[in-house]
């Protein structure tokens, strides 16, 4: 299983013209979102934020340790997402 960080790097989306990729994308999302394994990271990281604003005390430095976890736990999140979303390209036929 290879890993996709991004939706650049997803071989069923390389050569296309952004409108193609954008119309490729909407055509298989729904089938994307239907796995636990895509929508359950998404919602436990915000789930997880909203515990941190609501129990977690105030310190230094709160919000750059905030972007910052967001940013690396978002693009970990996303790569369930990313996986499926090859998969069901491929499966569709609109690769390269």
């Amino acid at each position: 299983m290879a890993i996709y960080w991004n939706r650049d790097s997803i071989p069923a989306l390389q050569g296309l013209l952004p409108e193609e990729r954008k119309a490729a994308t909407m055509s298989v999302i729904r089938k994307v979102w239907r796995h636990w394994q895509v929508w359950l990271p998404f919602a436990s990281l915000i789930f997880g934020y909203a515990l941190f604003f609501a129990l977690a005390p105030q310190f230094p430095y709160r919000f750059l340790v905030v972007v910052v976890s967001v940013v690396v736990l978002a693009r970990l999140a996303s790569l369930p997402f990313h996986s499926y979303l090859q998969r069901y390209l491929s499966t569709r036929g609109d690769g390269p």
